[in-house]
């Protein structure tokens, strides 16, 4: 599953769970009085486990962007929203949200982590060996 994937399912899900609310990607343009969501991408990480096995983790941020009337809802509806995804008949499971309304734009911070295995291209077999024939030289000391 890739960034992109994942980036359009929260876009589907938060729309089919939240369809009055208008849902667009952040920008460095938002505007702080309008009431809607916007999502964007802060964090992705990518360890090697074993040659071709990965832990990819995500953080996603999802902002309310009118910090003066926040449903009393919102959270709720959003934890629910996004704690499972479907991407193209994969479930992928929340490992932590964060709501936070304090001090600036109200925001919810989504984790994924999902183990990814790299699928490598299969190696063909030799088909044929050529053998040429070799001179042996002796070397007189």
């Amino acid at each position: 599953m890739t960034t992109t994937q994942l980036t359009a399912a929260i876009a589907t899900t938060l729309s089919h769970h939240l369809p009055n609310i208008p849902i667009y990607p952040a920008t460095g343009a938002d505007t702080q009085d309008s009431q809607c969501l916007a999502y964007r991408l802060l964090a992705a990480k990518l360890i090697r486990e074993r040659s071709d096995r990965f832990v990819q983790s995500l953080i996603y941020e999802i902002r309310w962007m009118d910090g003066k009337n926040i449903p009393e809802d919102l959270p709720d509806r959003l934890f629910e929203a996004l704690e499972t995804l479907e991407v193209e008949g994969v479930f992928c499971r929340a490992t932590e949200l964060r709501w936070k309304a304090w001090g600036e734009t109200p925001k919810l911070w989504v984790y994924y982590t999902m183990r990814t295995t790299k699928v490598s291209e299969p190696s063909s077999p030799m088909q044929h060996l050529e053998q040429q024939p070799t001179v042996l030289k002796t070397i007189q000391v």
